[in-house]
């Protein structure tokens, strides 16, 4: 009886040892952004390989949801998600606050080698048709321009589809994260015709510091501190390189 007892002891102990050390989840909200974020990517791209990573210093795990960068701001409000990535500050919405800036990336103009672009400030662009994808915020004077009608923006669903209205002429430039071009223009059949064709323009448009969106409320903002104490940009850096070692073909 007293082995029995001493049994009932030791399971229920390790019972409970298991239940306090359970991870708990932090569910984000973000979008197809090869091959940093993506549903189709191993370990779902090299953005999110690198977040999980850097969650394991904690007691929280990641989960993560894909959706079309237009819905990401709307759904990340339902109840169970604790906020949405990539953010800047620039684009952070009321009722969130941002971690700590962990990646920081060049947003460019991709234009057509044939007919390339010769701007200094965002006025200079009001004389040409420009793509953007869907949902992806423009920046202050970009929108000023366009709410004067002034700067002409047609939406695209993605920027695989934004560079193929680049790439057939029916844009004359888009708006594309500089990573984002290289692996597209690499990895893409359907931009394979098109590889010689298109290019970055020299001139950088802005550059970005990405970081996550929290909700601002007590729980969250629990989560938020326990990132911001585990990450670091050099290690997420590094946790990028880490990740187009082990996946060389995805590297841009």
């Amino acid at each position: 009886m007293r082995i029995f007892f001493l049994l009932i002891c030791i399971f229920g102990n390790v019972s409970v040892t298991n239940a306090s050390s359970e991870k708990k989840e932090i569910h984000l909200v973000t979008f197809e952004a090869p091959p940093y974020l993506s549903e189709k990517l191993p370990e779902q791209g090299a953005g999110i390989y690198a977040l999980k990573e850097i969650l394991k210093k904690t007691t929280y795990s990641l989960k993560v949801t894909f959706v079309p960068p237009l819905r990401a701001k709307h759904i990340v409000n339902k109840n169970g998600y604790a906020g949405f990535f990539p953010v800047s500050l620039m684009n952070l919405p009321p009722g969130f606050k941002m971690s700590r800036v962990f990646y920081r990336t060049p947003w460019m103009i991709a234009e057509r080698k044939s007919s390339p672009i010769v701007w200094e400030k965002t006025a200079d662009l009001i004389p040409y048709k420009i793509g953007n994808v869907a949902g992806y915020d423009l920046y202050k004077d970009q929108q000023e321009l366009v709410d004067k009608k002034k700067l002409h923006v047609e939406s695209a669903s993605n920027d695989e589809a934004n560079l193929l209205k680049l790439a057939n002429k029916r844009v004359d430039l888009i708006f594309i994260e500089a990573a984002m071009f290289e692996y597209l223009m690499k990895t893409s059949p359907r931009l394979k015709p098109f590889q010689k064709n298109l290019q970055l323009n020299p001139r950088i448009v802005n550059l970005d510091e990405y970081g996550i969106a929290f909700k601002d409320n007590e729980k969250t903002q629990e989560q938020m501190a326990a990132f911001n104490k585990a990450v670091s940009e050099e290690h997420f850096t590094r946790l990028i390189g880490e990740y187009f070692k082990k996946h060389p073909t995805l590297s841009p």
